[in-house]
């Protein structure tokens, strides 16, 4: 069913392989397949001594490896990539009396080298170990996760983590010379497309003998070669996590769309539609943030609540640092425990041990960050409670106080932000996360405001819901996506625009305690909004919840 090696020979530009499949929809036919071509098969490189006319004197000793189908932000039939070693020799034999002086791994359209002693190249006795990036093949010096925005370090966020399985492939030896056109390795000398034809990054990719390094190694190494690959920090932060989601989210929907364009098309135009009459059947001016005891519409809670945070702003200052403080020591410890230790041993590949280390430490700091952003939202509420009931609220650090003290508003806010978060990361649990929402979204509020416990709270929220749970939901949706994915989306075009980690994870930390008041300061209005609308109902609802 497939070309012979014959047939491959020679073949020029315009000749593509069709694997079985379609690439932009692979599903589990590569996997498959691969597994059924290679049942009886060991993992093969193929290694070639290449020459550079420009630099005499060298000699780069080059392993090519071949995978079935590329599956990462960009999905392709084929995927060649290589590793090369460069020897001061000008023959073969001249090199096997000494050791490399310089390695070149290929990423994507660039490579990173290192000098053959740095602590960068992990050996296993004189053998180079190479780590492939996770559905991309990128060949990277040790195990992390790596940042890109370029062609050349591609775009988006690999992967070469723990764990990973160690692979001892065969090497088979190419004949030295100009490609050969009969034999074993005449497939060399064809020039064509190892995939199907696809548009844009999606193409079939060209074999090893139209990539420059193949004529031109060692000044391809030299002029394309980056001293160092960008990895992410053990704990990325906002910011660089949410570029990776980004990335990624923006690659697939381009591959569905080259995909299925028509299908993804409509339903771009629905979605576009559907905000529009979104954004137009809600009242955004006419807020008045002087006044957060009155009816509003959706839009104007929104908006209401930007206003009074930008009015109450000098006394929220001290919440505003308590946040960027916590999450800043947060990331930062983090950072410092997961750092990673340069290591020479692979035995270890799966990591099971500091994965394990991981997750707990993670889980250990989040406890702290939790119980912060209960505390901002007590804060904040009962801020919102002494404005309209005393027209002055209180400077910040005696706000803080009463957040604390504030315990109803404090608890029902841990429990809501717990469930929202573990049901969303989780996927299967987003109906639970929606309903919480829908039905308890203004508990929190309900037990500042009304000095409630939080059974009372959530009683009191699901009683002002009544009739009006989509339009609950949906506020609710809006105002948190202002006070926590808003500041991240923030970080990453930052990121992307070329900013430093540094700088733009400070300045989406500064947002996030910026807009995480303006989040539960709307979710304040949005309650005294449902009491209103319940009228005579809702006071009674007090006294009985109350009790």
């Amino acid at each position: 069913e497939a070309p012979t090696v014959a047939d491959l020979a020679g073949k020029g530009s315009d000749w593509y392989l069709d694997y079985p499949g379609n690439p932009l929809d692979p599903g589990c036919s590569y996997e498959e397949w691969a597994d059924q071509i290679s049942a009886d098969a060991q993992p093969t490189l193929t290694a070639r001594i290449a020459t550079d006319p420009e630099h005499p004197g060298q000699l780069a000793l080059q392993y090519w490896f071949f995978y079935a189908y590329n599956d990462w932000n960009d999905k392709h039939e084929g995927d060649w990539e290589m590793v090369q070693l460069v020897f001061d020799a000008a023959t073969a034999e001249e090199a096997l009396a000494i050791a490399p002086t310089s390695t070149a791994y290929a990423q994507h359209e660039g490579s990173q080298v290192a000098q053959w002693d740095s602590e960068s190249v992990v050996k296993v006795g004189d053998r180079p170990v190479v780590y492939p990036g996770q559905g991309s093949h990128a060949a990277y010096y040790t195990q992390l996760r790596w940042f890109g925005k370029s062609a050349a370090a591609g775009f988006g966020c690999d992967d070469t983590l723990p764990p990973g399985l160690e692979v001892q492939p065969v090497v088979q030896v190419m004949p030295s010379g100009a490609p050969p056109t009969t034999g074993d390795f005449a497939w060399v000398s064809y020039e064509g497309h190892w995939g199907q034809q696809e548009k844009s990054f999606n193409n079939g990719p060209t074999g090893p003998i139209a990539k420059t390094q193949w004529a031109s190694p060692i000044s391809w190494q030299l002029e394309e070669g980056r001293t160092a690959a960008v990895s992410l920090p053990p704990v990325p932060g906002p910011a660089l996590s949410r570029f990776c989601d980004v990335a990624q989210a923006g690659s697939l929907l381009f591959i569905d769309f080259m995909d299925t364009p028509t299908q993804v098309a409509l339903v771009l135009l629905v979605v576009v539609v559907v905000l529009i009459l979104l954004v137009r059947a809600t009242r955004w001016r006419g807020a008045r943030a002087d006044d957060p005891d009155r009816e509003r519409r959706s839009g104007q809670i929104v908006a209401a609540a930007f206003g009074w945070v930008r009015r109450n702003l000098r006394a929220l200052l001290p919440v505003v640092a308590l946040v960027v403080i916590t999450l800043l020591v947060t990331t930062g410890v983090n950072r410092l425990l997961l750092a990673p230790r340069p290591s020479t041993d692979i035995t270890d590949v799966n990591g099971e041990l500091g994965r394990w280390a991981a997750t707990l430490l993670v889980l250990a700091l989040t406890l702290l960050v939790v119980p912060l952003v209960g505390w901002v939202a007590a804060a904040v509420m009962t801020a919102v409670r002494e404005d309209v009931e005393l027209g002055q609220p209180r400077g910040g650090w005696t706000r803080l106080r009463t957040g604390l003290r504030a315990r109803g508003a404090f608890v029902t806010a841990m429990l809501l932000v717990l469930v929202v978060v573990v049901g969303v990361a989780s996927v299967v649990g987003v109906p639970v996360a929606v309903l919480a929402l829908m039905w308890f979204g203004v508990a929190p509020a309900a037990a500042a405001i009304e000095g409630l416990g939080v059974r009372g709270g959530l009683r009191r929220s699901a009683a002002l819901g009544r009739g009006r749970r989509w339009r609950t939901l949906l506020v609710q949706a809006l105002l948190l996506f202002v006070g926590l994915s808003l500041p991240s989306l923030v970080g990453a075009v930052l990121l992307l625009l070329g900013l430093s980690f540094l700088v733009a994870g400070l300045i989406t930390l500064a947002l996030l305690g910026l807009l995480l008041p303006v989040g539960y300061a709307g979710m304040a209005l949005q309650y005294y909004d449902l009491r209103r609308e319940q009228g005579a109902e809702g006071a009674a609802a007090v006294v009985d919840v109350g009790v």
